[in-house]
């Protein structure tokens, strides 16, 4: 399929504009944009990103399709599903480790159970992270889906 032909289904729910889209907006119009282009960017790519103007920068990976990237390329949405990412290492099942390379400066896991959205503008384009494997992003998916709808065999009990 084609952007234009996903754009043509698809342009009614982009401007659903949830509330951290138009927290998005009115940042943009009190503060401005940090970074004044957005760059081309793909799902499984890392860029660092502020969740608030006075927080730690800290890296995300984008998580959402490659379709609505272009959409935010294009100016015609403005928010990013993302997953954090932390240098803390913990032992769970909720997190995906990935080893220090590129411009990930140590060890880290994504936090699969963290699923959200940001504004276009929190992100930082200047510099890409490092990009996951695609054994890495499927088993993103995989943790994910298993956070989202648990375990097949999983059973609750009373």
């Amino acid at each position: 399929m084609t952007y234009d032909k996903w754009y043509k289904l698809n342009k009614n729910g982009l401007k659903c504009n949830p509330k951290s889209q138009k927290f998005s907006f009115a940042d943009f119009i009190e503060n401005g944009f940090e970074n004044k282009e957005v760059k081309r960017f793909k799902r499984g790519e890392v860029y660092f990103g502020k969740i608030h103007k006075k927080s730690k920068k800290r890296p995300f990976l984008i998580y959402q399709n490659d379709f609505l990237n272009e959409a935010c390329i294009k100016g015609e949405y403005n928010s990013v599903l993302v997953l954090p990412l932390s240098g803390n290492i913990v032992e769970t099942n909720l997190r995906v480790l990935i080893s220090k390379r590129d411009n990930l400066t140590k060890d880290s896991q994504i936090v699969c159970n963290a699923l959200g959205i940001i504004g276009i503008e929190r992100l930082i384009f200047n510099e890409l992270v490092t990009t996951l494997t695609q054994e890495e992003l499927n088993e993103v998916d995989n943790k994910t889906k298993e956070i989202i709808y648990g375990k097949s065999d999983f059973r609750y009990s009373d």
